[in-house]
């Protein structure tokens, strides 16, 4: 019975894994995201979108998805990220 629910739940997942990961049409750029964005579009917990917008500050805004490595973030995460974000650079408000 336990494999039986296991592998619905699977092909559950499987059907739906495509729309999760598909490029978005309309990316947000990471430099400029909100809480709320990293949590509504890339389904991040509070904690976690707080400590992208926390690592974000202290770096003055991220260059590269290489920037983001001390999180530690899980691939699911960050192939989440990927597809729903962009990275242009440092901001343009940035007194570097």
């Amino acid at each position: 019975m336990k494999s039986r629910i296991l592998t619905l739940i699977m092909a559950f997942m499987l059907a739906f894994a495509p729309s999760v990961y598909a490029m978005s049409d309309h990316p947000f750029e990471l430099n400029n995201a909100t809480e709320q964005e990293l949590m509504d579009r890339c389904f991040f917990s509070q904690e976690d979108a707080d400590r992208i917008l926390d690592l974000r500050d202290s770096l003055g805004g991220f260059q590269s998805w290489d920037d983001l490595k001390e999180l530690h973030l899980t691939d699911a995460q960050m192939g989440i990220l990927a597809s729903e974000a962009t990275i242009s650079g440092i901001r343009s408000d940035c007194n570097c």
